[in-house]
Formats: structure tokens, sequence, C-alpha cells
């Protein structure tokens, strides 16, 4: 697999306190994010993050193209990753559900994959 493919679009898979961070800090550096989370109302909670961590991203310097409008959401999975060049994954340090999540990532082999838990930034 080839890693010389720019990114550009990022999926963020759980979009809890660290996968909101993530996707605030993605939006704020020029890429495109498409976040997907099962948990009620984790769209609306996502937004609400962002928009109250966007004034503090400005103050610290935006990157060319970044922009809130740039993100968008999922509730499947599947669809989430289906144009991604690289996948954030937050999802909870459960091993079954960490397991599940991986094999799930695994359908898609050209794209990259980072991990926020202790198994760290592993490519899938």
């Amino acid at each position: 697999m080839s890693y010389n493919k720019s990114i550009r679009r990022i999926a963020i898979v759980g979009t809890g306190v660290i996968g909101g961070s993530w996707a605030a800090q993605y939006l704020a550096r020029g890429f495109d994010v498409v976040a997907t989370d099962p948990a009620p109302n984790a769209e609306a909670n996502l937004r609400k993050y962002v928009d109250e961590a966007w004034e503090q991203l400005e103050k610290i310097g935006l990157s060319n193209g970044a922009s809130r409008d740039r993100l968008s959401f999922s509730r499947e999975m599947k669809q989430a990753l289906a144009q991604a060049d690289l996948v954030q994954e937050n999802g909870p340090e459960r091993p079954d559900f960490k397991m599940k999540l991986k094999c799930g990532l695994r359908r898609k082999p050209d794209h990259r994959s980072r991990s926020d838990g202790p198994g760290g930034n592993s490519a899938v």
C-alpha cells in the first residue's frame, strides 16, 4: 500500500470529547471531515463542540480553507469511510469493540488509520 496519496478528507469514528477535538483541529487545518457515531444526539453534540472550540482555534490561527462548513456527519460508518483518505478512530477502550471496529476499518485498503487508544497510531 502506498502512503503517497495526499490527505484531503478525514473520517472521524467516535465523536466524544477526543473525537470532537480531532474534528475541530482537522477542520481548522482546512481538511474536509466526515464524522460518524451511533450515539443519540452525536451530530448535534459534535457541531456544538466544534462551534465552542472555533473561537480558540481562530486565536491560534486557522489554515487556508478552514471552515466549520467542511464538517459532514453520517450515522453509517461504512458511508463515512467510503471517501476518506485518513480515518481517525476514537472508539471506547474495550477490546471487543476495538476488534469489531478494526475489522470494519480494514474493508477499505487504500486509506490510513489512526487510533487514539493505547495502541496509538497504528496503520490498518
